[in-house]
């Protein structure tokens, strides 16, 4: 009986296509495998997400094309998977195709490129050509793909030139498959008889003599060590004297990671805490909890505890990070319980570290899975359990793409599977502790710091009337006192870069992005002032290009500021510095972290990066240099974030015997965030921001939807706003539906890489409502095909800039 798959394909087109299954590759299809199929002039990877008896009624299975090839021995997810991925392509209104991708790493799946190739007629006739004929026969000559062609001779008419030429025979046209995985192999070298006999080869003795005492090596190892060894290997394995095997080579992006065992034995908030999710992991059922405590109270321990139960009772387990610098941290310890079974997967690895994981995964060779939010989707089976620790951070939240939320996904995931989720942080989202507090999650709560050490004393110091202060006085003496005491100090300022902008005093012209509606942020040691939107850079000006005048000022510290004030200061200290440009670097993070907990650095100074769970013993005093930056940010979360980022920061501080002090220096004391940081105090914040939440109609008892229309021309995104709300006032009356639509209006940074962007907020306590008003928009939108407009869905989105 002839077979029919539905194919979803990492395009973006809502619907699935059709394909017939040969009948040499019907035992290999099944729901979950990639699968290689025509499309159109292309050949893209699929998912196979049904399969089917009989064609689509109506559809003349003569016009079905085959599937060319399945790429996978074993699905990559099942149907319960499959159903989870359906959710989170209609929640956050993306194609299935692109959501499963994301259970891929990236360039995995093979897709063909159509490639120009030059005959020979079109050889010979190179030296009679000019002008974009000679242009195109020369791409042709280099074998370069039609897209890549098409960028170098933007807006000439390529393709009537292209069809002229193969007409004339001198191009032709050649499909080539690209992708598919990256495997690494090794060829390793032994002897393969006893005593062997060599006459007259030095080099050939030297290999031997190598491998007799060495047994069994690697061939990169043996050229390493002897130098080009080839035509010498090569002779020997003719004879018969050396054996070659060639193995495939796991690369481990944890190789030079030690292992760590937990020094201390749970006290009885945190033997609560395990019981009561070792409970929730032996019952076999959705048990969503809220593991809220003190910064240092010992949430990483309760984690491991409730992973070696869940390993223990036969089920796997995922552990995300906010960020990649923190998955060392939990992978550490999780490799000294479970030596040889613990995964890392994000997208800092490089390609071929990260399929060799994900290969791992697959194949069940690791039983935690620890990673940034992108590991939600690796391709684990029998899992019993989600931990997300920090469970409040932004980063969370995808913003490019697919816009999901991993840690709302988590809870989704954690529901369909009927398996234990656990969030986990010291200032928990508004959203989750309303949640815990509605009874919708458990709350296990940790009062105390471990050991029964102290939170740290804080401060908070009045910047009011101290202009050009970057460190105030009463900072500088708790940092001279600190390292008297050879204690180490953290200082946190979210901006990096030296200053916030260049600004002409004599004219007051401000330096901005060509591209984007930002000033340029000055970065001092690379000599440019960079956009951090769209990357562009300019070098640091000697005159104002306005007035011509040289009365520069550099109003705003960031990070390479501070790093360079306190080098003047205290010469004698040893600083490092944690933000986006110091830890580009592969591996740059780990060596910052491991400086400060090996006390080779005296001063750690950096953005939000430094603040999210890291345990610095020697850590004692933490200086918060501005704790408005983010609270200055005009939107409904600034007050949150800024209360969350000042706490978790001033929390590294005082996590040994010593205690700790914290300074928050801020131009609004009486701030409600502030008064509540200074006393410790998540519920008294969580109270005032709560009323001020339920009063203005924001989550947590409303959802949100965030629809932005960009494009290059600023008249064409005004035109398709006018028609959006339109459609907007249209559907609201037709469906009665009780929503409150803002917009459109431009954006808080209304254009970013040469873009223009209007947005559109929408409201509304009932997500079915919501739902069915944004897919009616959207499908309104689509349908009038508008030119130079696009449109992106953010659905309970966290950034409304």
């Amino acid at each position: 009986m002839k077979k029919f798959a539905e194919i979803a394909v990492e395009l973006p087109i809502e619907n699935t296509f059709t394909y017939s299954v040969p009948p040499s590759l019907a035992s290999m299809t099944s729901i979950g495998k990639r699968a290689l199929v025509p499309l159109g002039r292309r050949t893209v990877t699929g998912f196979v997400t049904a399969l089917h008896s009989s064609a689509t009624p109506g559809v003349n299975e003569a016009d079905i094309k085959d599937i060319i090839d399945i790429l996978d021995n074993e699905p990559v997810f099942d149907e319960r998977m499959l159903g989870f991925y359906r959710w989170v392509s209609s929640y956050y209104f993306t194609p299935l195709g692109e959501v499963l991708a994301l259970t891929h790493p990236t360039g995995m799946n093979i897709e063909s490129r159509r490639h120009l190739c030059l005959t020979e007629s079109g050889r010979v006739a190179m030296q009679g050509r000019s002008g974009l004929d000679l242009d195109i026969l020369k791409a042709a000559s280099n074998g370069l793909t039609i897209s890549t062609i098409q960028k170098r001779l933007k807006g000439r008419p390529l393709y009537s030139s292209v069809e002229r030429l193969k007409k004339e025979g001198l191009i032709c046209e050649e499909t080539r498959l690209k992708g598919g995985g990256n495997e690494k192999t090794e060829v390793y070298l032994s002897v393969s008889v006893k005593d062997p006999v060599l006459k007259n080869s030095i080099a050939q003795a030297k290999v031997l003599d190598y491998l007799i005492k060495r047994a069994e090596t690697p061939l990169s190892v043996l050229n390493r060590e002897l130098g080009a060894t080839g035509n010498a290997v090569k002779r020997l394995i003719d004879k018969g004297i050396v054996r070659a095997e060639e193995r495939r080579v796991h690369r481990d992006p944890l190789s030079g990671l030690a292992s760590r065992s937990a020094p201390f034995e749970p006290n009885s908030e945190q033997s609560a805490a395990i019981a009561a999710i070792t409970w929730a992991l032996s019952k076999g059922a959705y048990s969503p909890f809220l593991l809220y405590g003190v910064t240092g109270s010992g949430k990483t321990l309760v984690y491991l505890k409730a992973l070696q139960e869940a390993v223990r009772l036969g089920k796997k387990a995922i552990i995300l990070s906010p960020e990649i610098a923190l998955t060392p941290w939990p992978a550490a310890y999780l490799r000294y319980i479970f030596p040889g079974r613990v995964a890392i997967y994000h997208s800092g690895l490089s390609a071929g570290e990260r399929f060799d994981e994900w290969m791992r995964i697959l194949n069940g060779e690791a039983d935690i899975v620890v990673g940034a939010r992108s590991a939600l989707f690796c391709p684990i089976r029998d899992l019993g359990l989600i931990i997300v620790d920090e469970e409040h951070e932004a980063s969370y939240k995808q913003e490019e793409g697919v816009k999901y939320n991993a840690r709302d996904c988590a809870l989704m995931l954690g529901r369909r599977l009927g398996i234990t989720v656990v969030l986990g942080s010291a200032t928990p989202s508004m959203e989750t502790f309303h949640n815990a507090r509605s009874g919708r999650i458990t709350a296990l709560r940790l009062e105390g710091r471990v050991a029964g050490g102290a939170l740290p004393e804080v401060e908070i110091l009045d910047m009011r009337g101290k202009k050009g202060a970057v460190l105030s006085e009463k900072l500088l003496n708790l940092m001279k006192e600190t390292f008297e005491k050879k204690e180490q100090a953290l200082l946190l300022l979210n901006r990096r870069g030296f200053s916030s902008s260049i600004i002409c005093r004599d004219c007051g012209f401000s330096f901005m992005c060509a591209n984007c509606n930002v000033t340029l942020t000055m970065h001092k040691r690379a000599g440019v002032l960079k956009c951090h939107y769209c990357d562009s850079s300019i070098p640091i000006p000697d005159e104002c290009p306005s007035c011509r005048g040289v009365n520069l000022i550099q109003p705003g510290a960031g990070t390479e500021k501070v790093e360079e004030e306190v080098k003047t200061i205290f010469p004698e200290v040893s600083t490092v510095r944690m933000d986006r440009d110091s830890t580009a670097r592969k591996g740059a993070v780990r060596e910052i972290i491991d400086a400060v907990e090996g006390k080779k650095a005296d001063v750690l100074i950096g953005t939000q990066m430094v603040s999210k769970g890291h345990h610095f013993p020697g850590v004692t005093l933490a200086g918060i240099i501005s704790g408005d930056t983010s609270l200055s940010i005009p939107e409904f979360r600034s007050s949150e974030r800024t209360f969350q980022l000042i706490t978790q920061a001033a929390g590294r501080a005082g996590r040994g015997h010593a205690p700790g002090v914290v300074v928050i220096q801020t131009l609004n004391p009486e701030h409600y965030c502030f008064k509540n940081a200074l006393r410790h105090d998540y519920d008294g914040f969580y109270e005032e921001e709560i009323s001020l939440r339920e009063e203005a109609g924001y989550p947590p008892f409303t959802r949100l939807c965030n629809i932005r229309i960009d494009g290059l021309k600023e008249e064409r995104v005004i035109g398709a706003c006018n028609i959006l709300k339109a459609t907007a006032s249209r559907l609201l009356k037709k469906e009665a539906l009780d929503l409150h639509v803002l917009g459109p209006a431009p954006a808080l940074l209304s254009r970013i890489k040469n873009r223009y962007r209007y947005q559109m907020l929408v409201k509304g306590s009932n997500v079915k409502d919501l739902h069915r008003f944004i897919k009616g928009l959207k499908t309104a939108f689509e349908a009038r095909r508008f030119s130079g407009a696009g449109i992106t869905i953010d659905m309970d989105p966290i950034s409304l800039i």
